[in-house]
């Protein structure tokens, strides 16, 4: 009879062992819920980028749609960048980091100095590596159609004769160069966009 007791007393304490056990396991799941939610809330503004009468507009779904809206004009830029680096490899041509900052430079004192040029960049939305990044392809486009670009001494006159009210007449020699600057600025533009349209009708361009 005793030995009927004593297996008796053992099954109770195994059924609350396995009873404790299942508890614990009940109350971490319950601990791991509360802690996610907590993660989630905290976190909803990684999962949630907007809710509208409580119906809500994933991360998910403004990301699918920037990438579709910005894939073709980044793809386009960057097939672009990517001509004008190879079109210059075949040329010779190499622009070294200190034109560049030389460049930067000048471009800053155009604009008041370094803290004039900063704010400019705040403005529109970009940074420093932005600029040097669109001046190195700026340098290369010079480079590469200098020759195509350089104004005439006849279409430096018309422009001088044209402009003679410019505050810059006051001084020839300056303003002959401004003269000079302008017109090779407009010659390039209009030689690149030329050459460039011809190079990628050319090129075997894949975009997937």
């Amino acid at each position: 009879m005793a030995r009927k007791t004593k297996t008796t007393n053992l099954e109770i304490t195994e059924a609350a062992a396995l009873l404790a056990k299942k508890n614990r396991k009940k109350l971490f799941l319950i601990l791991l819920i509360i802690g996610l939610l907590i993660l989630i809330s905290y976190k909803k503004g990684l999962l949630f980028a907007a809710t509208v009468n409580n119906e809500p507009i994933t991360t998910f779904e403004l990301i699918q749609k920037l990438y579709v809206q910005g894939k073709e004009r980044t793809i386009n830029q960057m097939v672009n960048e990517k001509l004008l680096e190879q079109e210059a490899k075949k040329a010779g041509v190499k622009i070294s980091a200190q034109e560049v900052e030389q460049k930067v430079a000048d471009l800053e004192k155009q604009y008041g100095g370094k803290e004039g040029f900063e704010a400019l960049l705040s403005q529109q939305g970009l940074n420093r590596d932005a600029v040097y990044k669109d001046t190195k392809f700026q340098l290369i486009v010079e480079r590469l159609y200098e020759k195509e670009a350089s104004p005439s001494s006849e279409d430096i006159q018309k422009f001088m004769e044209a402009n003679k009210d410019n505050p810059e007449a006051t001084d020839e020699a300056k303003f002959k160069q401004f003269a000079t600057e302008q017109i090779k600025q407009q010659n390039l533009t209009k030689v690149f966009q030329e050459k460039f349209q011809e190079l990628r009708s050319k090129a075997k361009i894949t975009i997937f």
